[in-house]
């Protein structure tokens, strides 16, 4: 078996400190890695009581990550915001996960950053076109068991809500939502 690398003393990446980031970063404190964070809509103060640190800058962050790890919504600023060049910025061996949007990562730098080597691998929970078509260069090179994306590429459908207790949640946040609007009470999580 090949040797895996400690995660202790690695640097865990986070684009997006928002509610999942930041459990993101307290799980990866928890396993003893260095945080450090790129947010520009975090006020000062925030990586302080955390215990981690800020990037002022998102190269300043993708120069140093072990894991790069993605967790912001996808708006005209962050669209194509992870694309050849952000890839190249991080160090070789790097790894990259995006559980928040599709559109944020370019599929294509993935795919070529990880079949040059410049990548160990990446964890893709979403993708620009959901679901993909058949033909996508990503899947066929994913399907493909002489590809290095094969081993190196974890793809999952967006679907970790999709469990017993994620539907009685969506149910009772539902019935929540209905009686609160109802009542004329304050509605919770209104997006526009």
């Amino acid at each position: 078996a090949v040797p895996i690398a400690r995660l202790r003393g690695r640097v865990f990446g986070i684009v997006g400190l928002g509610r999942i980031g930041t459990a993101a970063a307290c799980r990866a404190k928890t396993l003893g890695m260095d945080v450090v964070f790129y947010d520009p809509y975090k006020p000062d103060g925030y990586d302080r009581a955390l215990g981690i640190r800020r990037a002022e800058t998102l190269t300043e962050l993708l120069s140093q990550v072990h894991i790069l790890s993605i967790h912001c919504p996808a708006t005209d600023e962050t669209r194509g915001m992870i694309d050849a060049r952000a890839v190249a910025a991080m160090p070789k061996g790097a790894y990259l996960v995006n559980t928040a949007r599709g559109a944020i990562v370019d599929p294509a730098a993935v795919l070529a950053a990880i079949e040059s080597g410049h990548l160990a691998g990446s964890g893709l929970d979403v993708l620009p076109q959901e679901p993909p078509a058949d033909d996508d260069p990503l899947i066929v090179a994913w399907r493909n068991p002489d590809h290095p994306a094969h081993d190196r590429l974890i793809i999952n459908p967006h679907a970790a809500f999709y469990c017993v207790e994620g539907l009685e949640d969506i149910r009772r946040k539902t019935a929540e939502a209905a009686r609160r609007a109802i009542l004329g009470e304050p509605l919770r999580n209104v997006v526009n």
